[in-house]
């Protein structure tokens, strides 16, 4: 009988492509040893979301939450532009618009997932167990790159801010021109409330300056994530460069922050450039991190370490952002104080808060994470000058006192900058754990891999209740890979983060029934042959150059997939039963480069 169900959100695209091939060789054909029944799918697809208007996503957590013993995998998706969905709705003949969808129909499941009651989740980052080992690590060469200046906008976060943190317990909403926009929601005594004002003229001002500069522009923004913050922003710049007479950068350039921020980092190149990041919050962040490492270049880790990120609230991601179209005011509301903000026509506003509560879990778990893996410290990467970190901080302190954790040796408190310059340039010795904010730690955490490979790291979400949710690492949807495929009749992705979070979620399976050898040998198994083919050389086309091994094979998807297989096969039922296939494979396997 089974007792933890795995709820598998399907992944899209190159990685939806992957996913099949992987269910198809190393889940269905072992299914008497992990469970008939086991998984069950639901579909997280663009299209899915719209259909259901968002429902399935709502269906789904509720069913893995409600659940104790349920356990949630996540694939890669897309979170879309606007023009995505406007054409996902043209291609099913549905003649909605996109501000007729719900928000987890057109937006990002993930802010909704993490900060659900039934989950209330933290992210955490770390290298796959022993992949160090396999992978070489091909730091990036700053010596011929060229000169980056990073504009942003002046005066920090809390420029034309303020944040409260109220002593009691309190009821937050926020109104626009007397119409409710947020909440009311319940917030406990010490519960950070930040709010905003984004001048459009300022951004404005900010994007021409750029554009006179004359140079290759690298824009970042988090817009499909903050489409009324981050997005307009980018409607903004296209129009400065229209004005210009430059080309309209619409869609995904590559220039979403995080990814962005990793290709500089990872890969420099020698021509000089413009680096735009219209926000005042992550934006110093990303100037003093890229001037430092191309200054001093980067170092890896030599241990082990992860990141941390604070998800569960309702800051950044789960933030209020709206553009205004019409001159007005917010009234924000905490407890029986009223603030009123007042605004022009296309001016942007955020609100954003966590409550106290979810702060001190945060904590929590990242001390336990770290004590569970054996770490030597922990870094909050959090800012006691700034009022909407400093109850995170507080937390920090009062845990760490409990624990009897001495500041400055077992635990840190630094800047988040501060903090990232110190993990890409010179990190610390020893097991470390970064715990950053959860915007700052998604920018941080897609270049943790340093030059390895996306392969190394794996990503899961620590729930309140003490379980674990994996993902299906940061590959990504690669939807430029589905047309190579169309073309050449293989795909390239790499399977590896779909195989590694497998193995997590049947890990977490397995700890629920403790009885059940044959299902934690299977996830054992799941990750012991991906690490088996590794270390003989055996890689997608992404992965194989970086392998330490003396022989390297270049393989598409489904090759590496199979010989997932056979080493599984003859883990879990002996080598006589993988005879036929490994003869097979010697004349099946796909070589490619």
């Amino acid at each position: 009988m089974i007792k933890a169900h795995i709820d598998i959100a399907l992944p899209e695209e190159a990685a939806g492509a992957a996913y099949k091939i992987v269910k198809k060789e190393l889940i269905e054909p072992f299914a008497d040893i992990s469970g008939e029944g086991r998984l069950r799918e639901h579909d997280w697809s663009l299209n899915g979301r719209i259909r259901t208007n968002g429902q399935v996503i709502e269906e789904t957590i509720e069913m893995a939450g409600g659940d104790p013993d349920g356990v949630l995998l996540k694939g890669p998706g897309i979170t879309p532009t606007r023009e995505q969905v406007v054409a996902a709705l043209k291609e099913s003949g549905d003649d909605r618009r996109p501000e007729d969808l719900s928000k987890l129909a057109t937006g990002t499941p993930n802010g909704y997932m993490r900060g659900h009651w039934l989950v209330k989740g933290n992210l955490e980052r770390y290298e796959n167990p022993g992949f160090s080992k396999l992978i070489d690590t091909v730091l990036p060469d700053y010596d011929g790159a060229g000169k980056i200046e990073t504009l942003f906008p002046a005066g920090g976060r809390m420029k034309d801010a303020q944040c409260v943190v109220p002593d009691d317990d309190v009821e937050v909403s926020v109104e626009f021109n007397h119409k409710l926009v947020r909440g009311p929601e319940k917030l406990s005594a010490g519960s950070p409330v930040f709010f905003k004002t984004t001048k459009r003229a300022e951004i404005e001002a900010l994007c021409r300056q750029a554009v006179e500069r004359g140079k290759e522009i690298v824009f970042m923004s988090k817009y499909t994530v903050r489409p009324e913050l981050d997005g307009e922003k980018k409607k903004i710049y296209n129009d400065v460069r229209e004005a210009a007479g430059l080309d309209r950068r619409e869609g995904n350039c590559g220039d979403i922050v995080d990814a962005a921020f990793a290709r500089l980092l990872t890969r420099p190149v020698k021509d000089d450039m413009t680096v735009l990041v219209p926000d005042p919050s992550y934006g110093p962040k990303v100037a003093a991190v890229l001037k430092a490492v191309y200054e001093k270049g980067v170092k890896k880790p030599a241990d082990d370490f992860s990141v941390c990120r604070f998800s569960a609230g309702k800051s950044e991601y789960g933030g209020l952002n709206k553009t205004v179209q019409t001159d007005g005011f917010f009234r924000v509301s905490i407890g029986g104080r009223d603030i009123r903000v007042p605004v022009k026509a296309g001016d942007m506003f955020e609100e954003m808060h966590y409550d106290y509560a979810d702060a001190v879990r945060y904590v929590r778990q990242v001390f336990d994470q770290a004590g569970k893996k054996n770490y030597q410290r922990v870094v909050f990467a959090f800012d006691e000058t700034d009022p909407f970190d400093v109850p995170v901080v507080k937390a920090a302190r009062d845990e760490a006192l409990h624990r009897k954790r001495v500041e400055g040796e077992d635990f840190f408190i630094m800047p988040p900058d501060q903090c990232a310059v110190k993990m890409f340039t010179d990190p610390f010795s020893g097991k470390t754990c970064y715990a950053y904010d959860n915007l700052w730690g998604d920018i941080v955490s897609d270049a943790m891999d340093l030059g390895a490979s996306i392969a190394s790291v794996n990503s899961v979400i620590l729930l309140a209740d003490g379980r674990v949710w994996p993902e299906m690492g940061g590959a990504g949807t690669a939807p430029d890979l589905m047309e190579k495929a169309k073309r050449d009749g293989f795909l390239r992705y790499d399977p590896v983060p779909i195989i590694e979070g497998l193995s997590i979620a049947f890990t977490q399976a397995a700890a629920r029934e403790p009885e059940n050898g044959l299902l934690a040998a299977y996830a054992k198994g799941l990750h012991d042959a991906c690490a088996d083919v590794l270390a003989e050389g055996i890689a997608t086309p992404d992965l194989v150059d970086k392998l330490k091994s003396e022989t390297k094979t270049g393989v598409d998807t489904e090759s590496f997939v199979r010989a997932v297989r056979i080493r599984l096969t003859e883990k879990l039922r002996g080598p006589q039963a993988a005879a036929a296939m490994k003869d097979r494979f010697k004349n099946e396997m796909r070589e490619i480069r």
